[in-house]
Order: structure tokens, then sequence, then C-alpha cells
């Protein structure tokens, strides 16, 4: 070598190359490594890798020396260090536990007059039967001391023998035919080198892309199915999530119901395949039936063939595992198996951030939900209803609030505001602006009063935030009303008539920003049969037109119905996605200033835990249409409060209240609960097996049959189910 020659770690990594490549196709071996000795003298990590892919993307970046490895065992002792073999020669030494598949390995210290750079590894995949022969070994040995004295050489011009800050990757692809009995099942092109390597790490990188725009456990099942279930061809996919020492099901497809309830929170036993792979944290492949009965006798029956058992292991931890089930006997290459276990390292963060999402999101809501009244006052002559949906983009929080307070002398308030702003002080802030709202209206002071003492002590709470709010009294005997705003929309009136319009109020300044701001009260003269619509700007705020020329349209149309008219308004306003703020609408229609012999209200509220509910619920029906003179609705009454009740006594687990009212041509029963979740009736054609666990669904279907009509509607803390019976 030409002393006045300028080499640099280039030539270093292109000797590294050439020896690899060398050493991978005349040893038929999977990858080659070269481990330098790092600036710490304690830690070998790769200058370079070179084999296939997916195989160089599972090598052990960084190897400490004093790890049981044979990497490190051949840079301690100095001497040519094996493991996987099927003659043990070095019975101490374990194989890398990041590798995700069994593995033969030879590793030679690089050894140079000026000390020991580091080691030469090679790796077979899968693990060779026997042992290299004496000629192969003499050659590797050979190759590596060739390539020990190009480092020396090298070294004395100054080129450092340290790893870099990254290691090179040297694709190595075979030319050929797949070994007979080695199926592709798709993955490129066979006999054209790169071709099936590169299709697995586009499917490794797909996985990346979509599970990192996934918000919801839902999305990350529905790219699982796409990204790992289909590509390997499976019949089935099955994700547990480990907790508590129990699997639970997060998602699944195309998988047994009997199996999927065996599996469902049952403990992890080590005597099950997906449970014993996660404990030892090794992927389990069963090419048929027959093979992994011969492990493990319990296995549940999931009318599978083929089965693999994929451990989810995050920081050392046991985090999950996904089952593959395939309806034929199937084998599984060395490739497939390393982008198997890959996959999981990208499932498991994106199952843990997704689960995290929807845990802190339902917090949220349930925190949302206990500021928000438990239900709307029901009071002679006014029908109310209200919704609340928080924005999309959010955690569930946000200061939008409804109420309506009971007042003395037959009146009573409707309110509607808004904090700004979507984070817990925003709804920290709601609760106790809505706590004072309710207390001065309580006491009797007028809207504009309410709002001077609602923005005095906004202004003196510890918060920058501001509020919007709008509040009407109103006197159910007379029709007057008193309406006064703190910057927010005006409501919306419709009149007997059909003619929608919003009343010229002041629109006064926020709350929160004047401490002495003083708030203009108008007086309203509403008549009967008069609908009032209270809403916050959620649900125009995507809308260009002024005044909410759009829920005019939609208020025009007279309806028999106040909770479809609140559904319809509220599909309106977020469908599609296009609200971007939480949306909250009150609903009121006054009927009159009497109630009459048609509008009578009678309730009843029984305990969760109340063991004779039902029974007292169908007495309380009795009672009540017997005094109202309608014994032959009585039966049908009857029928439909039991099949209702008991399932809200069933899945809500909450108080349950109920409701009778009269109208002049209807009745209407209310049953309320504290769970949002939706009654969905059940058709009674399913199978035995989910009729099994669709008794409440079947229930539903005889209140279907027997009412006039029949819906459910959210409230603030749960939903309400409500019948309406025409009288006969």
């Amino acid at each position: 070598m030409n002393q006045t020659d300028t080499y640099s770690t280039l030539h270093r990594d292109y000797a590294f190359a050439d020896a690899l490549r060398e050493i991978i196709e005349q040893l038929d071996a999977n990858t080659g490594l070269v481990y330098l000795l790092a600036d710490d003298e304690r830690t070998l990590r790769t200058a370079i890798v070179a084999g296939a892919q997916p195989t160089i993307f599972t090598m052990p970046e960084q190897v400490d020396v004093g790890d049981p490895y044979a990497t490190a065992a051949a840079f301690r002792t100095g001497e040519m260090t094996m493991a996987g073999f099927p003659t043990p020669h070095s019975p101490d030494l374990k194989l890398a536990s990041r590798v995700p598949f069994p593995y033969s390995v030879v590793s030679v210290p690089l050894d140079t007059p000026a000390g020991r750079l580091g080691v030469v590894t090679v790796i077979w995949i899968p693990p060779r039967t026997r042992f290299l022969y004496a000629r192969q070994v003499a050659w590797l040995v050979n190759r590596v001391t060739s390539l020990a004295g190009a480092l020396a050489a090298l070294a004395a011009t100054g080129v450092s023998m340290r790893p870099g800050n990254k290691p090179a990757l040297l694709p190595v692809y075979r030319r050929g035919v797949p070994p007979a009995g080695t199926a592709n099942f798709g993955w490129g092109l066979p006999g054209l080198p790169g071709s099936t390597e590169v299709s697995f790490m586009y499917q490794v990188h797909q996985l990346a892309a979509e599970l990192n725009e996934a918000a919801s456990v839902n999305e990350v099942m529905a790219v699982t199915r796409k990204r790992i279930m289909t590509p390997f061809g499976a019949r089935s996919f099955l994700v547990s999530t480990f907790r508590d020492g129990r699997l639970w099901v997060a998602g699944h497809s195309g998988y047994p119901t009997v199996a999927l309830r065996l599996l469902h929170g049952s403990a992890a036993d080590p005597h099950r395949p997906d449970a014993d792979a996660l404990l030892k944290h090794t992927s389990l492949f069963f090419e048929d039936r027959t093979t992994l009965l011969a492990s493990y006798p319990s296995a549940v029956e999931d009318g599978v063939e083929a089965a693999v058992f994929l451990p989810i292991v995050m920081s050392g931890c046991p985090t999950g595992v996904c089952t593959l089930g395939f309806d034929r006997p199937r084998t599984f290459s060395s490739q497939e198996r390393a982008v198997s276990m890959m996959m999981m390292d990208l499932l498991g963060p994106a199952l843990e951030r997704a689960s995290l999402g929807e845990s802190a999101r339902t917090l949220a809501e349930s925190l949302q939900k206990k500021l928000l009244p438990r239900d709307l006052v029901e009071v002679p002559g006014m029908v109310t209803t209200a919704r609340y949906v928080p924005a999309p983009s959010t955690a569930g929080l946000g200061g939008d609030w409804y109420d309506m307070v009971p007042l003395s002398g037959g009146r009573i308030a409707l309110v509607v505001g808004d904090v700004e702003g979507h984070s817990i002080e925003s709804s920290v802030v709601m609760g106790q602006l809505r706590s004072a709202v309710r207390a001065y209206a309580t006491e009797g002071h007028s809207p504009g009063a309410v709002m001077v003492r609602a923005n005095r002590l906004l202004n003196e709470l510890d918060t920058d935030l501001m509020a919007t709010c709008c509040l009407i009294s109103f006197d159910i005997n007379s029709g007057l009303a008193e309406a006064a705003l703190a910057g927010h929309p005006g409501p919306l009136l419709r009149t007997p008539d059909g003619f929608v319009h919003s009343p010229q109020l002041p629109p006064n300044v926020p709350l929160g920003v004047e401490p002495e701001a003083t708030y203009g009260v108008r007086e309203l003269t509403v008549t009967p049969d008069t609908l009032l619509m209270l809403y916050t700007d959620g649900m125009t705020e995507s809308r260009s037109l002024d005044t909410a020329l759009w829920a005019r349209t939609l208020l025009k149309p007279a309806s028999a119905s106040l909770e479809k008219l609140a559904d319809h308004l509220l599909e309106e306003a977020t469908t599609h996605g296009t609200h971007r703020d939480d949306v909250a609408l009150l609903l009121a229609r006054y009927e009159g200033p009497r109630p009459g012999p048609n509008r009578r209200i009678t309730r009843k509220t029984f305990h969760r835990h109340d063991l004779r509910a039902v029974k007292a619920a169908r007495q309380f029906i009795s009672d009540s249409l017997h005094t109202w003179g309608m014994d032959q609705m009585i039966d049908s009454f009857q029928l439909v409060t039991s099949e209702i009740v008991t399932n809200a006594l069933i899945h809500a687990d909450s108080d349950v209240d109920l409701r009778l009212r009269e109208y002049p041509d209807h009745l209407r029963l209310e049953v309320r609960d504290g769970d949002p979740t939706p009654p969905v009736p059940a058709s009674i054609t399913l199978t035995d097996d989910t009729n099994e666990h669709a008794e409440h669904g079947r229930g539903l279907i005889i209140v279907d049959s027997l009412s006039s009509e029949w819906g459910n509607s959210p409230s603030g803390r749960g939903k309400t189910v409500w019948v309406d019976m025409y009288n006969q």
C-alpha cells in the first residue's frame, strides 16, 4: 500500500462488504455482521450488516462485551465461538432474545497486531442441521484473518476502527428458485433476486404508515386485518391484550364466536398456546392442527388448521398476543417469521396508544357528563329535550352546557352556554359557571341580574377563559318570557303557523371580559305550541349563513316528535365530521298555560339494585292508567315497561327513572338510565349461539311490535328510551 495514498472509513467498509458477501455466498448463510469495539471499550456495535431483507433488520445492533452471546464470547476469548447447532459446542451461550426466530451463529474475532478490533458474526436461518465442515471452518478463519490484515494496514494510515453512529446495510440476494417444498405465498416473484425481500418490507412500511394514522382500537384492528392478516393469507386473526393475569380480546376478524367467548377474559395459562407465547416472549408457529395439539392438547377448538401465535412485548413487558389462523396446513419461512415479529413491534405501540387514547376520552366524557344535568326537569305545559356532542378532535372535553332550572311561581329557566376551549380547565370552569347560573336563577334574579353576577364570578376565578350564555326565564302560566344574552347566538322560535324567527335581543359582551358589564334584557310573549331552540355555535360554525338559516329551514316543517327533530338537527350539524366545536342543543315546546285533562305527567324512580323494580314499575303503570281512565291500555304498557326497565336495570347499572306523560292523542312512556349505549333490537332469525346472548335485543322486538313509535335519545348522563302509543 502506497504511503502517499489517502484512505478513510469508506475504504474500511468496502473491505467489510467484500468479505461479508464472500462469506454469505461461500457458506450459504443468511446474514453476516461486523461488530467493532466502541469508544467505551465495553460495547460491540455493528459497523455493517449484510444479508437479505427482512433478516438484516432484526439483528442486534449492539452487544455488551459481557453478554452470554457468541459475538461477545468470541471477543472475550479470542476464539471462534458458535451457538444454535445440534452439537452444543458452547452450551453456556444463549441466542439473542431480540432475534424473533431460531438460528445458528458462528463468531470469529478480528485480531490485528495492534489488538482486537471486533468480531465477524455469521448467521444461518433456519438453524443448520449439522456443524460446519472442517474445510468450511478453515476457509472462514482464513477469510477473517485476511480481512484483519487489510484492516491493520488501513489503521496504520490513520483510518478509525471504531464503529460509526449507524451501521451500513448491504443487501445480498440469492438468485434461483426456492427449495422444493417451500411455498412463496404471494411474496414477490420467485427467482427474481430481491423481489420477495422487498415485498416483505413493503408490507412492513405500509403497516407502519397506516398504524400511525389509526386513532382508535377499532381502526388499529382494521389495519391489522388489512396489513397483517390479509398479506399472510390468514383466514382469521385475534388480538388479545394482557391485563391482570388475563387475556382480553381487543379485536378479531373471522374468528369463531364460540372460541371468542372461551378466550375472552380467561387466565393466561401456559397450557394454552397464545398465553405461553406471550409469557415466554416466543413466537409459536404450527404448520398443522396435529402439531399444535401435540404441544397443547387443551387448545381451544377454533376451526383452523395452521396457526401462529405472536407475542406483543413492549420494553420487556408482555402486552398482548396476535393469533393468525389458516384454513389449511401451511409452512412458514424464516422471512415470514422475521416479518411477523417486526409487525408486532409496530402493532404493540399503536394498540397501546389507541387504548390510552380511548381510556382518556372515556374518562373525559364521564367527567363532562357529570357536569351536565342528569335529566331535564319535566313541567306541565312544556316538553323539552337536549343533546350534547363533543368536538371530534378533542378528548371529549369541552365547555358547552345546557340546563333547565325550575323556578317559583310556575316559571322555568332555559339555559345554554359555552366556555371557550377544549380542556380540563374549560370543563371545570363550565361546571362552576353552570352551578352559579343555576343558583342565581333559583334565587329569583332576573336574567340580566343573573348574567351580571355570573360575569363577576368568572372574572374573579383564576382563569383567562371567557364564556357566552343564553338565558330565558319563562312563565308557564302566562307565556311571558325574559331573555338575556352574553355574546351568545340568540334563540330561534317557531310559531304555530310555521314562522321561524330569532328575536332581536341585545347581544351584550361575553362573560369574563368586563367585570362591571351590564346585560340588557328583552321581554317575549310566547304563544301555545311554539317551539324554542337554544344552541351553541358548534351547530353553525361550519356554515357561512347568518343567523342559522339552515336551522330555520329544518325547523319549518312541523314535527310531532321533539326527539326526532333534535336528532335531525344534530345530524345536520355533525354529518361527515364537519363540526370542529362542541355542540349543545336545547329544544322546548310550549304547550300552553294550563295542562288540561290531556297533559298529565307522573313519574317514579327505581334504585339500580332494587330486585322488585320491574314488578313495582308494572304496578305503577297500572295504577296511573287506571287513575286516568285508560284501563284498555294497561296490558300493552305493562309489557313494554317490563322489557325496557329490565334492560335498563341489567345493562345500565344505574338508577332508572320512569315517566308517563299524556298527550291529547297518545301516551308517552320514558325510561331514563345512565348508560349512553343505545338499545338495538336483535333479529329472531339469528343463530342459536348468538340468540343465547341477545335476550335484551329480542325484548325490544316486543316493544317495537306494540308501540306506535319508539326511539332512543341521549341525555346529559345517559339515555332515554321513549315509547308512544296512540289512544285506542
